[in-house]
Parts: C-alpha cells; sequence; structure tokens
C-alpha cells in the first residue's frame, strides 16, 4: 500500500531536507540579495552627493548614530487610538459613564 503524504516518515524526511539541503540555498541567496542591496543604497548616497557638491551645497555630516535619535524619541502606547471602532468604543463608554445616579421626584 502507498503511504500518505501526511505520513510522519515522510514529514520528518521533508524537514531534514528543508533544513539540510534546501536552507542553505535560501541563506545564500538572502546574503546575495542584502549585498546587492547594500552596494546599491552606497551607489545612490555616492550620486547623491556627487549632485549636492556639484550645485555648491554644503554638505553637514552628523555624527549622532541613528540608534541615539530613536532611543530619544518619546511614543506614548497608551491611550485610545485612532480606529473607527475605538472612536466607537470610547464614545459608548463616555455614555455609560456620565448616567445619573439618581432620580428626581417630584
Amino acid at each position: 500500500m502507498a503511504k500518505s503524504i501526511r505520513a510522519s516518515s515522510h514529514l520528518n524526511a521533508k524537514s531534514i531536507k528543508r533544513r539540510a539541503v534546501f536552507q542553505k540555498v535560501v541563506d545564500a541567496r538572502e546574503q546575495r540579495i542584502s549585498d546587492r542591496l547594500k552596494e546599491d543604497m552606497l551607489k545612490q548616497k555616492l550620486a547623491d552627493l556627487k549632485k549636492k557638491e556639484e550645485q555648491g551645497i554644503e554638505i553637514e555630516v552628523d555624527e549622532k548614530k541613528p540608534e541615539e535619535e530613536a532611543s530619544k524619541k518619546n511614543v506614548s502606547t497608551s491611550g485610545w487610538r485612532d480606529g473607527r471602532h475605538h472612536i466607537y468604543k470610547k464614545a459608548k463608554l463616555t455614555k455609560k459613564s456620565k448616567k445619573k445616579t439618581s432620580f428626581t421626584r417630584f
């Protein structure tokens, strides 16, 4: 009888192949792509610098690292969001909180 493709022996063999054989190919491809992107980015920055020098614009180089700039920014993650369903929930909660607790008797 034929074994199902869901059989544990088939799944184990496929996972071993995936990790041992195919993962090397994927990693090599990712490395080539990242190297190419880095080179392209450097070429673009050099081209921009050359254009600015030709136009006579002074170039100011900031010695601050991007990590330092990112750490200085404080982003609040508390409070209501801008989504429509969040606004709806907020409105409903404020309505509930504005209920009168006592009745006026005549």
